[in-house]
């Protein structure tokens, strides 16, 4: 990917872990601005009739599989942050401290342009209120993130499918996150994670 302007679609995902423990983990799919059209044509044929957008939980094995085929064959980087702790519901703070170390490696990256699955109203400005606090401490003013629902935006698919292989993957069976792991050009913890297990 030689491209001098790069664009990365963020989804999350909260699993439960063995010997009572729970991983936060957010996904950034980095994409080359001249290859984001290429790459929703490519992602559309996924779409089953009636189907607004692909969810990994929602997807069958065999669906499962054709969609890692397709992410093989994109142009793309991933970077996965993960977080494990204790079991909680309140998943607010671990998904901040996910995302800040996710927006240092995107810096690095030279990603500035981020867009996130859209929550709620008050969820999306508390996102926002989270990146301007962080700029105004030391990261790079350049980024710039915005939030769009996940049926408008093919590519926030690919982060869904690389956390849902990943999930996999940490239950035993590597068939799905294997094909695309050669993507994965970063995959790291908070530094106040819990050591896995």
């Amino acid at each position: 990917m030689d491209q001098s302007h790069y664009c990365a679609y963020i989804d999350e995902s909260s699993s439960g872990r063995p010997n009572n423990r729970q991983e936060y983990l957010v996904c950034a799919v980095v994409v080359g601005s001249t290859d984001t059209e290429a790459a929703r044509d490519t992602l559309a044929p996924l779409l089953r009739p009636g189907q607004k957008k692909l969810h990994w939980t929602a997807e069958s094995l065999r669906s499962r599989a054709r969609i890692v085929e397709t992410l093989a064959s994109l142009e793309h980087m991933s970077a996965i942050i993960s977080h494990i702790s204790e079991p909680s519901p309140k998943t607010e703070r671990f998904r901040r401290k996910c995302l800040e170390c996710l927006y240092v490696e995107l810096v690095g990256l030279g990603a500035f342009d981020l867009v996130l699955e859209t929550r709620s109203p008050h969820q999306d400005k508390q996102d926002r209120a989270h990146i301007v606090a962080l700029q105004n401490s030391s990261l790079d003013r350049r980024i710039r993130i915005r939030h769009c629902r996940g049926g408008d935006e093919p590519l926030l698919w690919v982060a869904d499918a690389i956390l849902g292989a990943v999930n996999a993957d940490r239950r035993g069976d590597p068939t799905f996150l294997d094909p695309l792991r050669a993507r994965i050009i970063y995959s790291g913890a908070t530094p106040s994670s819990l050591p896995p297990e």
